[in-house]
């Protein structure tokens, strides 16, 4: 494998995947967390280590398909397909590559969403109502907006932007302590009980904030030294992780059963609350720019649009904003879209394929060792491969398939359930311009 001396180091890697999960941690997990009771952080804990893992076994699946197949590295606009591919066959690779475009896609609406809901609630503060722009015509101005960033090439092109990102995402944190530290000892609204409903939108919530399996293999592209991703991950997980986990806190003992699926809307009314509110939007949009590029990189790359900046570019990543605009404008809750698109897709993304992509990758590896003296096992240096060792690996890789299909039907289950209903309680945007 050949250095790309010209891409991330791991410091800015880690900025990359921080910037990638946002400031949804933040402000839209303590709330489902905090619902599912004692279970919240046991679940949260599993979570964060299941997406560390799988995502790490990507990143090793690329690393020793190089050695298998040196050329797969021309394939490195669509890392987790190329994988697929090389291990499963062509119709694979089109089931993961839909997979992780609807992912990535469906992630942008509720980030949209959520922006143009901070807007229009700004807008409703402002004296005398001057500022009286509607949800839904915020969400055509996001996007309309976000076309000139999204038309950068891929996260190596957008270290101001993921700088700027990371930066925003302490600041909203700061501030929200901050109000919420101010908030008197005195409110005693106590925590509901939890129930399936409450845990399996909390999974599903969990799984779409902290999903980086769509990117990371973009990311790992783009870096230096590839074989650094573990680092990357156990990093970025870290900080982000400590960030939450003080939110959390600090909402629990001020505010209780106070909060909803938005923190920001728990607060007292302040001009510190207002500036949270703006930078959380920023910070959204701005994530939004970085999040979308392995989508548009792998549709780029089937409709052969050259790597370079030309128009052809401009024009499809402004057709796909533009479409997220419109479905966003049918959705009626932002909330409901994390936890149905988490629970359906990011679990088979998450929990069940890379430990069989890593599985069958490895036997591919060991047997090409096998028939060719001239292959040097470079990925675990010091390892050496035995029946112990393999037999863990393949019980540990079972048991996530295995917890992964359970979760990924179950939640589905539930999640479509609470879309059925509160969709018909909740009007969008279509719906208020017909009625």
């Amino acid at each position: 494998m050949i250095p790309n001396r010209q891409g991330l180091t791991v410091p800015f890697a880690i900025l990359c995947i921080v910037d990638l999960f946002g400031v949804f941690p933040i402000v839209m997990l303590p709330g489902p967390i905090m619902k599912c009771g004692w279970l919240g952080i046991p679940l949260a804990i599993c979570v964060f280590a299941v997406q560390i893992y799988t995502a790490i076994l990507l990143g090793k699946c690329w690393i020793i398909a190089e050695e298998i197949e040196p050329n797969i590295i021309h394939k490195n606009r669509y890392p987790y397909a190329a994988i697929a591919e090389l291990v499963f066959g062509r119709n694979v690779k089109r089931i993961v590559s839909v997979m992780q475009d609807i992912t990535v896609f469906g992630s942008t609406i509720p980030n949209l969403l959520i922006a143009a809901d901070n807007l229009h609630t700004l807008g409703m503060k402002a004296p005398d109502g001057i500022i009286n722009i509607s949800f839904c015509f915020w969400l055509i101005i996001i996007g309309l907006v976000l076309c000139p960033p999204i038309w950068l090439g891929s996260p190596k092109d957008m270290k101001l932007i993921g700088s700027i990102s990371v930066f925003t995402v302490v600041s909203v944190c700061a501030l929200t302590w901050i109000i919420m530290m101010q908030i008197p000892n005195d409110i005693n609204y106590p925590v509901a009980e939890p129930s399936w409903n409450t845990i399996a939108l909390a999974y599903g919530v969990l799984a779409f904030q902290f999903d980086v399996h769509p990117l990371i293999l973009t990311v790992q592209m783009d870096m230096k030294d590839r074989r650094k991703l573990p680092f990357v991950l156990i990093g970025a997980f870290f900080i982000t992780c400590c960030l939450f986990s003080i939110t959390t806190v600090i909402a629990y003992l001020k505010l209780g059963g106070l909060v909803n699926s938005n923190l920001l809307d728990a607060l007292p009314e302040s001009q510190v609350l207002n500036i949270d509110i703006i930078l959380v939007t920023l910070q959204i949009c701005l994530s939004t720019v970085v999040s979308t590029t392995a989508l548009f990189q792998n549709i780029e790359h089937h409709l052969r649009i050259p790597r370079e900046f030309t128009w052809k570019r401009c024009i499809l990543r402004t057709f796909v904003m533009m479409l997220a605009v419109l479905i966003g404008e049918v959705v009626p809750r932002f909330d409901l879209v994390m936890g149905l698109i988490g629970s359906l897709l990011t679990g088979p993304l998450m929990f069940i394929l890379p430990p069989i992509f890593y599985t069958k990758i490895k036997s591919l590896h060991y047997s090409k060792i096998k028939t060719s003296k001239r292959v040097c096992y470079r990925t675990f240096p010091n390892a050496k491969l035995s029946l112990d060792v393999g037999s863990r690996r393949l019980i540990l890789a079972s048991f996530l398939v295995f917890v992964g299909v359970l979760a990924t039907v179950l939640s589905t289950i539930s999640n479509i359930q609470d879309n059925i209903i509160n969709s018909k309680l909740t009007m969008s945007c279509w719906m208020q311009i017909f009625i």
